[in-house]
């Protein structure tokens, strides 16, 4: 068994990967489910690709020779746009190994998007997994984009310069286009060592923020804040050395990137999806799902949104009838009431005979191999919390940041606290609450501020270090820290009340009906709800009604669909005090996605930009009011 590595001892990321390498060069670092058309319908489980430490090295050093013939050097700014995949951690630390800054660019976002990171970064070289993304980047040099104007910088038009692109996947030609795969067909190459001028306060990456209320600002990490956090990730024993861990989360999000260093730098192994569409970057729900499932990974990361589906997929087969529907509904319904204490003795009974099927349950969601998910990236409903865990299905709810490279607070296995994201991972993260109720970090995993946003900077770090997070917290006698909201998001209604939106948002949405949800009532009389509806719920339940008119909009408006979503809202209402009730509702037209620009890549809902939207339908519930 390989031992924790001393990462107190090491300087930089590459350092920390070339130093296990070579103490362990036949370590299997990570497994790859494949796809083969031909095969994988078949029933059989996926084949696999594996790579020790060794083959790895080999693989980096060999993209670090070529970044290094093309001119990247130290401070170089080197952007990845891909999906989570193998070769997003090696050209990371490709990249690391010349001491160039990596800036991680989310999949999904759109050209602008991706144009505006790299004016921001000043990035000329960059990683891109597929022809969709070189098409789009390709689109940025034909013209000008606009720049959106921040607290340091006038709006202003630019043109995206790029020197080299490196796609991972067969693209078409083109002039500043490079094939990975030519550059990893060559012999093996020297060492390099370029990474050993590097020290912990060197610039590491610039993850940019998801801006929710504005242009994405790029957080700096330095190499001693990642090190400090899989430092702090093996102390609490989130991780061990002999752990796996599935990765299907974009490696562009600060949470999925530590769980790569955590496989890349030290001994865990890593569990990586099938690509399946090699022209795209689109998920695939249901491959991604069957990897999770075959490879039975000890440790799964997860968004809340994905265990909300898991959910509604579970209650939905229970309400879809037949034997297995009532064997479901039978499952939940025992297991619910021996969960809540004091069950009848059939429900006893029924959890007893039962058994088989939870764990069958649990099998089908997460694998054989399967011990616990950790959640993070978004606050998780307690009530979903609760659902996982009367089936006996380990969810362990966590906290942090981009700007606080990363994770800061995590519940431990077998000692969790639902409705909390747990103590600090280690004794030198310090967390403190301030006098309004904000949560505060200071430590050696804290960043060190905003690419050339100054102003910014100074807003969210204070004199004496500490990091003013934004969001509302409450921390109990044992340290559990507990999330209350977002101070930016409290409304104020005209009366004085102050709301915080997000757990009731997170209990409307709940329903297996709803698939978002948001508040409105700042400045305004009484609360109201904008509410999209899961289609696909919504409209097995119009059909069985004889309701013909399926789609978004239709659904939207027809008054039977009102009924049921304003009693699923009532439902909810009942957990809350009256001025914090929904008082009325509208059904948008559209699902809220990151595609039409109303969640962020994490599936955070983009406020300002739903209202401005929808401000007519807003502007339709407060009439008179």
């Amino acid at each position: 068994m390989a031992a924790v590595p001393d990462f107190e001892s090491f300087q930089s990321l590459a350092e920390a990967f070339y130093s296990l390498a070579r103490k362990e060069p036949d370590l299997v670092v990570y497994r790859q489910a494949l796809y083969d058309p031909n095969t994988d319908e078949n029933g059989s489980p996926r084949q696999r690709l594996q790579r020790t430490f060794s083959e790895v090295e080999t693989r980096v050093t060999k993209i670090a020779h070529y970044l290094k013939s093309i001119g990247v050097t130290k401070g170089s700014k080197v952007a990845i746009v891909s999906s989570s995949r193998p070769e997003w951690m090696e050209c990371d630390l490709a990249a690391h190994t010349l001491g160039a800054v990596v800036v991680s660019i989310y999949q999904s976002v759109p050209a602008d998007d991706v144009g505006y990171i790299l004016f921001d970064s000043d990035a000329h070289v960059v990683f891109a997994e597929n022809q969709e993304q070189v098409d789009k980047l390709n689109s940025l040099l034909s013209g000008t984009i606009d720049i959106p104007a921040t607290e340091d910088r006038d709006a202003t038009t630019a043109q995206v310069g790029l020197k080299k692109i490196i796609a991972f996947e067969q693209v078409s030609d083109h002039p500043l286009v490079a094939q990975l795969s030519g550059i990893l067909a060559g012999p093996k190459p020297d060492h390099l060592d370029a990474y050993k001028t590097l020290n912990r306060e060197d610039l590491a990456a610039l993850v940019y923020t998801s801006g929710t209320t504005g242009p994405p600002k790029g957080v700096m990490q330095t190499q001693g804040n990642h090190l400090a956090n899989v430092r702090q990730a093996y102390e609490c024993r989130l991780v061990t050395t002999e752990s796996t861990l599935m990765v299907f989360l974009p490696l562009a999000h600060a949470f999925a990137k530590l769980m790569g260093y955590l496989g890349f730098i030290a001994p865990a192994e890593l569990e990586f999806p099938a690509i399946k569409d090699t022209k795209t970057s689109k998920m695939e729900p249901d491959s991604v799902t069957r990897d999770i499932r075959e490879f039975g990974a000890e440790i799964v990361p997860v968004v809340p949104r994905l265990l909300e589906k898991m959910e509604a997929g579970v209650k939905a087969k229970a309400n879809a009838g037949g034997l297995r529907g009532k064997l479901l509904t039978l499952m939940l319904g025992s297991a619910r009431g021996v969960y809540g204490g004091n069950p009848s003795l059939g429900q006893r009974i029924g959890y007893a005979l039962t058994g088989f099927l939870r764990k069958k349950v649990k099998a089908q969601l997460f694998g054989e191999g399967f011990r616990y998910a950790i959640s993070g990236g978004a606050k998780l409903n307690p009530d979903v919390g609760r659902f996982f865990d009367m089936l006996g299905i380990e969810i362990l709810e966590g906290y942090g940041l981009t700007e606080t490279c990363v994770a800061t607070n995590v519940n431990r296995y077998g000692q969790k606290k639902i409705g909390s994201v747990g103590p600090v991972l280690a004794d030198d993260i310090e967390l403190r609450i301030g006098e309004d109720g904000e949560i505060l970090f200071r430590g050696p995993n804290i960043t060190k501020g905003y690419y050339n946003r100054e102003t910014a900077t100074r807003n969210a770090w204070d004199a004496d270090g500490w990091f003013h997070t934004g969001d509302l917290g409450e921390v109990d006698e044992n340290g559990f820290l507990s999330i209350v909201g977002r101070k930016k998001d409290i409304l104020v209604t005209s009366y004085g009340k102050n709301i915080a939106p997000e757990d009731i948002e997170a209990q409307m949405k709940s329903s297996l009906y709803i698939s978002a949800v948001l508040l409105i009532g700042d400045g305004r009389p009484f609360i109201s709800a904008l509410v999209s509806i899961d289609l696909q719920a919504v409209s097995a339940w119009a059909k069985k009604r004889g309701i013909s008119d399926l789609d978004n909009k239709s659904l939207a408006k027809n008054e039977a669909v009102q009924d049921l979503i304003w009693k699923e809202l009532e439902r909810a209402n009942k957990e809350f005090a009256d001025y914090e009730q929904a008082k009325k509702f509208r059904i948008v037209p559209e699902d809220f996605t990151v595609e039409n620009g109303m969640l962020t890549p994490t599936f955070k809902v983009k406020r300002p930009v739903v209202m401005k939207q929808y401000a007519a339908l807003i502007e339709e519930i407060y009439a008179g009011a």
